[in-house]
């Protein structure tokens, strides 16, 4: 039995968030209308982008599969690591297709017996068999699952109903929060040692759904947002190379490297505080 949902816990981050909020100067004199609009276009235009990530990642999901099946333990490996980032990104909307999240990302926290939970699946089941027990032959039926999940998820990104500009803000800040506040501790990836890879996913989804709302925004808030985002990138920027898609591994970086990955995923979520209290979303 699942004892912690990704709703919950993002909603748990959202009400420690509301003591921030009042730290904030009156941002009314900012603020688009006194009744939030809906923001419709701006909604759609990042589920666009979220939409052609789902499909990449059902390429990637499906190709993976077929590593696992080839035998070959480095190669199916290497294909894990390049199949996480685009659910990293879309998981910012994890509130909105809670199932689909469970069933493609859930850690075994998330359940009453832990990995021995019937419900503990997708890219981290997967993950634990191929780093930590080297076990192919386990990993392909949940590999197989994993593919019909991200099936289900599209489906769900191509309901607009599902979405609004408030819940998508929650979700933005939520997960800015949840990396310097939980998924530093290494708890994402523990066994492929990827965190570093999440963490940049997770920062660029945030930004790809930010960005449509830029524009309406007071150009003060608007820097503060980009330069919170860049300082997200600059923290991680030594640790990935050209051309790579995996990082360093998350266990070599030192307490001052984890420090300034902290401090500017803070900034980030911050200036989004601002930036959906200017928007009449708060």
């Amino acid at each position: 039995m699942k004892i912690l949902s990704r709703k919950f816990i993002l909603t748990t981050l959202s009400v420690f968030l509301l003591a921030s909020l009042l730290s904030f100067p009156r941002l009314d004199d900012l603020s688009l209308a006194q009744t939030p609009p809906s923001y419709n276009q701006e909604v759609e235009e990042g589920l666009q982008y979220f939409r052609k990530l789902a499909n990449e990642q059902l390429s990637l999901a499906e190709t993976l599969v077929a590593a696992i099946k080839s035998g070959d333990l480095e190669k199916a490996k290497a294909t894990y690591v390049e199949a996480r980032p685009p659910y990293e990104q879309i998981e910012v909307f994890a509130g909105s297709f809670e199932q689909e999240d469970s069933d493609i990302d859930a850690r075994p926290y998330a359940f009453d017996d832990g990995e021995e939970s019937p419900d503990f699946k997708g890219f981290h089941r997967i993950e634990g068999f191929l780093y930590r027990d080297g076990n192919l032959k386990a990993a392909i039926p949940y590999s197989e699952e994993l593919v019909a999940s991200i099936r289900s998820l599209i489906n769900k990104l191509n309901d607009p109903s599902n979405f609004s500009a408030a819940s998508n803000f929650e979700g933005m800040i939520a997960v800015a929060t949840e990396v310097p506040a939980k998924k530093i501790s290494s708890e994402e990836e523990t066994w492929s040692d990827q965190s570093l890879l999440i963490f940049k996913n997770n920062w660029e989804g945030i930004y790809s759904q930010y960005k449509p709302f830029a524009s309406l925004l007071n150009q003060n808030i608007a820097t503060r947002v980009d330069a919170g985002y860049q300082a997200c990138m600059n923290a991680i920027a030594p640790f990935f190379k050209s051309n790579q898609v995996a990082a360093t591994p998350y266990s070599s970086l030192t307490n001052q490297d984890r420090r300034k990955i902290v401090e500017a995923s803070y900034q980030f979520r911050d200036a989004l505080l601002e930036a959906r209290a200017a928007l009449n979303l708060s």
